[in-house]
């Protein structure tokens, strides 16, 4: 690793104003903007005691799925604040946090990553938490509602520029924690009207969380996130998407529309064929665009074929950048900036996100081709 890269900026100036302006291609850019819709916690750990030489502060209890000795929210979102404006970015991101939501089915097994939690936890993908009509009428609907602290504390530490973004799982959820995936693929055929009760009801929950943060000034928008498909193809049919899932996303772009601000739509998958895409920015009307994969469609070739129409956000595979090195990675990176920063509407950040199996020097290498890039 270049001895002279430094993560973290002394001074940094973010501007989501300039952010969104150049998304919207209202602006040509005069810089790289980062985006990034999560980073683990062991790589801000690691960043809190290698580079700004302090513990970083406990997580709170309302922050995790599973018991956890709460911490101090207070110091716990100032430091998140911190991180994200010293590593350059315009935008916190702040994911939804609901109470008395029961716990979610797990499975667990040893996390061999570089910056290894100890366990790694994954959704128990046979069944979910509902698996009747009757654990649908006797789950807790009702007292789960949107825990809003985190976006007033946040909101207290932000510096000049930046903003917060909020985020949220809809699909994901129901398929994964609510109904489970094999569960919710059998239900369809055996239940459908359970399904399409348990998606109206959760749709609703996430709506009611985007509208409890949106009209916030430090709210810059909302940047949701639902992984719709794998590899060749989404998960469910365009049919299904359109009966369950659709008309809550649209919901949430205008939500996001009516308060004037942008709505962001992170989705993991092969959505090119049948026309998904074109639902995404034509019906749902999503301003920019997350997620990519070189095996699926390299975010060059996303830029070219749809960067008239949407925002690009991404993409730097992230095979490349957790198995690549320093120099293939920088020159991956030149690739893309210069292939998708002309006419703006363009933001770069990993294809998925910056996860604890990615090595700092890898993550580092990233920005700091990010921060020299010129006009």
């Amino acid at each position: 690793m270049d001895k002279d890269m430094r993560l973290l900026l002394d001074n940094p100036t973010p501007s989501f104003d300039n952010l969104v302006a150049v998304l919207r291609g209202e602006r040509p850019p005069q810089r790289v903007h980062l985006v990034e819709l999560h980073i683990d916690g062991e790589v801000l750990t690691a960043i809190c005691e290698n580079e700004l030489g302090e513990p970083r502060a406990s997580r709170p209890a309302s922050e995790s799925w599973v018991p956890v000795t709460g911490g101090e929210p207070e110091a716990y979102w100032a430091q998140r604040v911190r991180l994200y404006h010293r590593l350059g970015y315009d935008y916190v991101p702040v994911g939804r946090v609901f109470t008395n939501h029961p716990l979610p089915l797990r499975r667990y097994g040893e996390d061999t990553a570089g910056m290894s939690r100890g366990t790694r936890q994954w959704v128990e993908e046979g069944s979910g938490v509902i698996r009747s009509r009757t654990d649908f009428e006797q789950f807790p609907w009702d007292q789960i509602t949107p825990e809003t602290e985190a976006f007033t504390i946040t909101g207290r530490h932000l510096p000049p520029g930046m903003k917060v973004m909020p985020y949220a799982f809809m699909f994901e959820h129901v398929m994964e924690y609510l109904l489970g995936m094999e569960g919710m693929f059998y239900m369809m055929a055996d239940e459908p009207g359970l399904v399409e009760a348990v998606f109206e009801q959760w749709g609703q929950k996430i709506y009611d969380f985007y509208a409890a943060v949106i009209g916030m000034d430090h709210v810059g928008g909302i940047f949701h996130a639902d992984d719709l498909g794998f590899k060749t193809s989404s998960f469910i049919s365009r049919k299904d998407l359109h009966r369950l899932v659709f008309p809550w996303f649209k919901k949430y772009a205008d939500l996001a529309h009516q308060h004037g601000k942008m709505f962001w739509y992170h989705s993991c998958g092969n959505h090119y064929s049948p026309g998904i895409m074109d639902d995404f920015i034509d019906y749902v009307e999503i301003d920019a665009f997350h997620s990519f994969q070189d095996v699926i469609l390299p975010v060059t070739d996303f830029k070219t074929l749809y960067g008239h129409r949407v925002a690009t956000l991404g993409g730097v595979d992230m095979d490349v950048l957790s198995a690549g090195n320093e120099t293939t990675i920088r020159a991956y990176v030149r690739d893309i900036l210069k292939t998708c920063m002309p006419g703006g509407r363009f933001a770069l950040s990993s294809g998925n996100s910056i996860t604890n199996y990615v090595p700092l020097e890898n993550y580092f290498a990233m920005l700091d081709e990010a921060r020299h890039w010129q006009v």
